[in-house]
């Protein structure tokens, strides 16, 4: 993925322009000290994005289940939303 990369001399003097940046168009801006990485800026919805990745694939159930669904989809187990509204109403969890 590519990002900006400013030293921290350049971060500080544009700070307010890159976290607007960050914010707005999902730009992440590398920050380096003395050459080398030292931290990374993106907008807060990026970051929280990113959390929910985390929690998503560290919980094995919820990858176990997202890989089911998958294998459903390309063997063809599927319905159709109507099947779905049918079958919820059936259950009396719709409204008809």
């Amino acid at each position: 993925m590519y990002m900006t990369t400013l030293s921290i001399a350049q971060a500080r003097a544009n700070f307010s322009k890159l976290v607007e940046s960050a914010s707005t168009t999902h730009e992440r801006f590398e920050v380096t000290r003395n050459g080398s990485r030292a931290a990374v800026i993106l907008g807060a919805d990026d970051y929280d994005a990113l959390l929910e990745t985390l929690a998503i694939l560290g919980d094995a159930e919820t990858v176990a289940a997202v890989n089911q669904g998958l294998h459903e989809i390309a063997v063809g187990d599927t319905a159709t939303a109507d099947d779905v509204r049918a079958a919820l109403r059936t259950a009396g969890r719709m409204a008809r």
